[in-house]
């Protein structure tokens, strides 16, 4: 992400200090929108969130190959009581 310093519009860049965030070589404001949550994710809590990620989007594949198949196949005849 690119971010503009609030104060005078300079672009800023990523520092990795005790303080992350962003820092304005103009001005030397600082800047933590970028960051969104204002919180830093650990490494196994990235893993955490990639693994249900890729979890969800295998499921949502299988869901979408059935609901395929279903479309393809040909309908039943039924009876009056639905059997």
């Amino acid at each position: 992400m690119r971010c503009a310093c609030p104060n005078c519009g300079t672009y800023m860049v990523h520092s990795e200090s005790l303080t992350l965030g962003c820092v304005c070589p103009q001005c030397a404001s600082r800047c933590k929108m970028c960051l969104g949550t204002d919180s830093v994710v650990s490494r196994e809590d990235l893993k955490q969130i990639a693994s249900r990620m890729a979890y969800i989007s295998q499921i949502t594949e299988e869901n979408e190959d059935r609901r395929l198949l279903d479309e393809d196949a040909p309908e039943r005849e039924t009876d009056e009581y639905g059997d």
